[in-house]
């Protein structure tokens, strides 16, 4: 027996899941002004976030205009991060002894910490933490330096042998 037609929840009815060509837009606005991740996008168009990557995989449309919506708020986010590291100006109200409200304009100092994070994220070659790297000698290596701790030693007891001599 088919299922019926008004019961949305009955096997083959699952109209709800279906992808409608308005949910590009939709997903875009809400990755660029909200900041939405799959999961979220999921959650808001009641379906799973396997459906959302497949969605992705049957609809170009829907994938680049998550792309171009992520990226939004992916470059939000880097202008916002490069000013707190360097720095910037807020414009702030403030009461004059009259009580008259002005606006200045106040410096708000940079993070060098969030700099050293931001370089280290993107050029980690040269700006990764180093995590106590220690230094291992090979046995050549080894030899070489107790030789040369060794001449230096022979060498101090041979100055010390010719100041004795003299005295």
């Amino acid at each position: 027996m088919p299922a019926s037609k008004g019961n949305q929840y009955a096997k083959g009815n699952r109209s709800k899941n279906k992808y409608k060509p308005e949910y590009a837009e939709t997903a875009s606005k809400l990755c660029a002004k909200s900041g939405f991740i799959d999961i979220q996008l999921a959650e808001w168009f009641e379906v799973t976030e396997k459906t959302i990557n497949n969605w992705k995989l049957a609809h170009p449309e829907f994938a680049e205009a998550l792309r171009v919506g992520k990226a939004e708020t992916d470059d939000l986010v880097e202008r916002s991060t490069v000013q707190h590291i360097c720095g910037y100006y807020v414009l702030v109200d403030e009461l004059d002894r009259k009580g008259n409200i002005r606006q200045l304009r106040k410096w708000i100092p940079g993070n060098a910490h969030a700099g050293l994070k931001w370089l280290a994220a993107r050029r980690p070659e040269v700006y990764r933490e180093q995590k106590n790297v220690k230094h291992q000698l090979s046995m050549d290596e080894a030899f070489l330096r107790f030789l040369d701790q060794m001449d230096e030693q022979a060498k101090i007891e041979r100055a010390r042998n010719a100041r004795m001599i003299e005295h």
